[in-house]
């Protein structure tokens, strides 16, 4: 991947983030500044994902800690095989919002 199909495909990864969260009528609000992708719960909470150009990887932060995904075989997946999306799933239940993606 280079770096123009990187930003592309993180680019699309927030798209989708923000049209699931708004079908599924979660109650957060999400903001893109520069790389950084936020998501900012009801409570005051925050997910945030940022993309990190000269690892090529996308990196997510939340009360469960942080993780480092890297693509593989058409999926955004970590060191130890979680992928991207459960992730992000368990974040966001944990920050009090249960959706899937």
């Amino acid at each position: 991947m280079n770096i123009a199909e990187f930003h592309q495909n993180i680019e699309q990864v927030w798209q989708k983030i923000e049209e699931e969260l708004e079908a599924q009528g979660a109650d957060v609000d999400c903001e893109t500044q520069g790389s950084v992708f936020t998501i900012t719960f009801d409570n005051h909470t925050q997910i945030v994902i940022n993309k990190q150009e000269p690892l090529l990887e996308l990196w997510i932060a939340s009360k469960l800690g942080g993780f480092h995904f890297a693509f593989k075989n058409g999926d955004w997946v970590s060191n130890d095989g979680k992928r991207f999306w459960d992730c992000l799933v368990e974040a966001c239940a944990t920050h009090g919002e249960n959706v899937q993606f």
